[in-house]
């Protein structure tokens, strides 16, 4: 997903709030490297980045934006997985 500057900054200020999650180290992780390298995508694993999502408190605007665009990349991955997944299945009806 992609965020902006200010989406960053307040989410990578958020990680240091969020309570105690498998796979905060990774998300700190990905977020410190992106401020770094001056990026705005980001990446995180599935199960990560829903352990993440369920635990930010949105306390201001640009973090309520970043963990809209979390939320929505989720979705986003879900659709992609279903759709895969019906091909599949009516290639396989098809044959």
């Amino acid at each position: 997903m992609v965020l902006s500057r200010a989406e960053l900054t307040a989410m990578r200020e958020a990680i240091e709030l969020t309570p105690r999650f498998t796979g905060r180290l990774e998300v700190r992780d990905t977020l410190r490297r992106a401020m770094r390298v001056r990026s705005g995508r980001i990446a995180l694993e599935r199960e990560v980045a829903e352990r993440f999502a369920r635990r930010l408190v949105a306390f201001d605007l640009p973090t309520a934006l970043a963990k809209a665009k979390l939320l929505h990349a989720i979705q986003d991955a879900d659709r992609e997985a279903l759709a895969v997944t019906e091909a599949a299945d009516g290639a396989a009806r098809a044959a």
